[in-house]
């Protein structure tokens, strides 16, 4: 299995960014304008990386504009109580539960 990237700049963008929208299979989340500032600092080829491992994700569409994002997903793969946990926890926390709906482990 190849090793998953580093997920602290990816963690840290949660920050800016807030629910606005859940139905399971579906989250819209809205993007704060400061996350465009933080989101320099996230490698594009390792986000997409980390998108294709998650099984469980169909579709991510990012509105610039709006500021906000759809996620569509299996909610059988991805619960939808989890969600919030990502968004919310600790960075541990977090890091954890992104790790496990990996599959494997993250570096640190």
């Amino acid at each position: 299995m190849t090793a998953t990237p580093d997920l602290t700049p990816f963690l840290a963008l949660r920050r800016h960014v807030s629910v606005a929208h859940h139905v399971p299979g579906r989250i819209r989340v809205r993007l704060a304008a400061s996350a465009l500032k933080e989101a320099k600092a996230v490698d594009r080829a390792a986000f997409d990386r980390i998108l294709a491992a998650l099984d469980g994700v169909k579709d991510v569409r990012v509105n610039a504009a709006a500021g906000s994002a759809v996620i569509a997903y299996d909610p059988a793969r991805l619960p939808p109580k989890e969600w919030d946990r990502l968004l919310t926890a600790d960075e541990e926390t977090a890091r954890a539960l992104l790790g496990g709906w990996l599959g494997g482990a993250v570096e640190t």
